[in-house]
């Protein structure tokens, strides 16, 4: 009986650690492009293309940081409503409308967060989560063909397959590549000095205009249907309660691990062999295939080598100190998701510092993960006064439409 009682509290507890992590993993994949979340002039990072900096930071993002975090926060996001779905009191007929409700507030929430920073997640999540709804109640056996088909983005490899087999038009002239570019170029530099010179007004109005390329943005490259494969995971996660009583799934955990690690070791073995000897011109276009496929399969197998490793990593009693840190960050992650984003604009955009582009992304590693250190002191201090921290609390009272407790 005292197990039962102790581990939905220690899965919690695991859990909101995790997101913690997920919540450095982020901001070094934001900072590392110093928070432009959109195209960077070639002036300015080819300055920093022979530092040695940048080299060892790119080749880390590149392995460890850019594209899984994403996935690691989807994943959690998928698993929290899960967690919701299962402790809802029997008669509580109003779970589902409310949970909508709540969805349309963090909309509203990322709309806001948008127009100052055109990186946002949350407005995605919640145009999601809808979806998300639906798959609820299926099947397991429905549930994972909907993982499967959307996490391995099978929507953009139909779309790349067909294109590779249409006729194929006849080839751009070198004059009409050059004017492409340079129109590509131009309007990259006119976004990025806006953001690094522009008034507030300006910034404002930028990111405004750029909903419509983060859009294209996110079905071209496949990351809104990868997205919602791993809420799709998480809900299953959630549903068979693989967190609950962790010690028992040890095993379940390890053999995804040591899987993860294999299959990255190889990924990334071929495409550090193919950048070495400078294949990628020479390959045609159903190789491109195979290895943007390769990639998301890179970018899975990542992610859950940090959720299972990570989890046991963190599960361990000399670890203990590590995961209160982690968990600490966690259990405001709405807030410091948002406040990561903050310092970001005050640091990099001309309303505040105006520091895009000053340094190299090895800097802005150091830089992530200072703030991060931050904020795990802010964490903290705020959560020993509070019971929420302030969007937290701010999102739970405008769900139920009544002020929630706040001082402790």
């Amino acid at each position: 009986m005292k197990n039962a009682l102790v581990a939905p509290k220690e899965r919690i507890f695991l859990i909101d650690g995790l997101r913690g992590f997920a919540l450095l993993g982020i901001i070094l994949a934001h900072i590392g492009g110093w928070f432009i979340a959109g195209g960077i002039p070639s002036t300015v990072w080819q300055k920093y293309q022979n530092d040695v900096g940048t080299a060892i930071a790119n080749y880390f993002g590149g392995i460890f940081i850019d594209g899984k975090f994403y996935t690691l926060f989807s994943f959690l996001f998928g698993l929290s409503f899960a967690i919701q779905l299962l402790q809802r009191k029997e008669d509580d007929t109003n779970f589902i409308p409310r949970f909508m409700w709540r969805l349309v507030i963090l909309f509203i929430i990322g709309f806001i967060h948008h127009i100052h920073w055109k990186g946002d997640i949350l407005g995605i999540y919640a145009i999601l989560g809808f979806v998300m709804i639906l798959f609820r109640n299926v099947s397991d056996k429905i549930l994972w063909i909907g993982i499967l088909f959307f996490i391995l983005n099978v929507p953009v490899i139909v779309r790349d397959v067909v294109q590779t087999m249409k006729p194929q038009e006849k080839p751009k002239t070198e004059k009409e590549q050059k004017v492409e570019g340079e129109k590509y170029e131009k309007e990259t530099a006119k976004s990025y000095s806006i953001l690094k010179k522009g008034t507030y007004s300006e910034v404002i109005a930028q990111n405004f205009k750029d909903f419509k390329s983060k859009a294209d943005f996110q079905f071209s490259s496949g990351r809104i249907y990868i997205t919602l494969g791993f809420f799709l995971l998480g809900l299953w996660v959630g549903k068979k309660r693989l967190f609950e009583h962790f010690e028992e799934r040890k095993s379940f955990f390890k053999k995804i691990m040591w899987a993860s690690l294999i299959a990255n070791v190889f990924i990334v073995a071929f495409f550090i062999t193919i950048e070495q000897m400078k294949l990628w011109e020479k390959l045609g276009a159903w190789m491109n295939i195979i290895a943007n496929s390769l990639y998301t399969i890179h970018c899975i197998t990542m992610t859950l080598l940090y959720i299972t490793g990570i989890s046991l990593l963190l599960n361990l009693k000399s670890m203990r100190w590590v995961l209160d840190k982690f968990v600490t960050v966690g259990k405001m992650g709405l807030t410091n998701y948002l406040l990561q984003s903050a310092i970001g604009v005050i640091l990099f955009y001309g309303i505040g510092f105006g520091l895009a582009g000053e340094f190299n992304a090895g800097w802005c590693y150091l830089i992530g993960i200072g703030i991060f250190l931050l904020q795990i002191i802010f964490s903290k201090w705020w959560l020993s006064k509070f019971n929420y921290g302030p969007m937290e609390w701010l999102w739970r009272s405008a769900t139920y439409l009544k002020w929630q407790p706040m001082q402790r």
